[in-house]
């Protein structure tokens, strides 16, 4: 598999550039790796660690993209993740046009994946959004966030082509996030999400990974309170393309 190389803003000031996967190296590196895994797996992890080992174990998972081998490799991630105990002081920049301020910054670039840090201030709303052709597995790390998850159900225009026809999308799970919780996305289920923060606001990181495309998405207009069909929690929704 190849990442494509690329860079993308997320913010002002704020980029993620991608380069190209080697599988081998980290397959060798993981299998070395788990007999000394096998004593400390509930063991807290600190930051350099969790950079060190999650990628070389991730990676013989991360080579599957099927909707199965997506899930799997999600689960391998979050089982580290969970360990953390603390992230890394990331210089974050706001995303303009939210306010109550949402900042983002990357925290790690490597592969398979790489870290993108959020905070969140008290009852910030980060709308909601896709991410074609990625996966992510979403940490809790102080506050609290509820995160809520969507699918397009039906037909729908693609999500680049610049049409406002609207459609319909179904709620497909919706929790809280907190320290050591996980909410994860793959690019074949609940690919939307929308992130609501608690009163006294939330941080967290996205551990994110990419199988193909350009690295673009949209942002989801759509009434949260308000459903289409309640039963079956469909929204209408329009894609508003990546700029709010």
């Amino acid at each position: 598999m190849t990442w494509i190389p690329d860079t993308n803003e997320l913010a002002p000031g704020v980029t993620i550039e991608r380069r190209a996967i080697f599988w081998a190296p980290l397959a060798v590196a993981a299998a070395m790796l788990r007999p000394a895994q096998a004593a400390t797996a509930s063991a807290p992890l600190e930051w350099d660690d969790f950079v060190r080992l999650c990628p070389a174990d991730a990676a013989e998972f991360a080579r599957d993209a099927s909707e199965i081998g997506q899930d799997a490799y999600l689960n391998r991630i979050a089982s580290w993740a969970v360990r953390l105990k603390a992230a890394p002081d990331t210089k974050l920049g706001a995303f303009a046009g939210l306010d109550p301020k949402v900042e983002f910054g990357p925290s790690f670039r490597g592969v398979p994946f790489f870290v993108i840090q959020w905070r969140m201030a008290p009852r910030a709303i980060l709308p909601a959004h896709c991410h074609p052709q990625f996966s992510v597995c979403t940490l809790g790390m102080e506050g609290e966030a509820r995160l809520r998850h969507f699918e397009v159900h039906g037909p729908a225009p693609a999500f680049d082509s610049g049409v406002k026809t609207p459609f319909l999308m179904r709620e497909t799970r919706s929790q809280i996030v907190t320290p050591r919780r996980i909410s994860t996305l793959s690019a074949t289920r609940d690919n939307i999400h929308y992130f609501e923060a608690g009163d006294a606001g939330a941080r967290g990181l996205d551990i994110t990974t990419g199988y193909g495309g350009d690295g673009s998405f949209s942002f989801v207009a759509f009434q949260p309170e308000k459903p289409k069909d309640p039963k079956k929690q469909l929204f209408e929704a329009v894609w508003m393309g990546m700029q709010l």
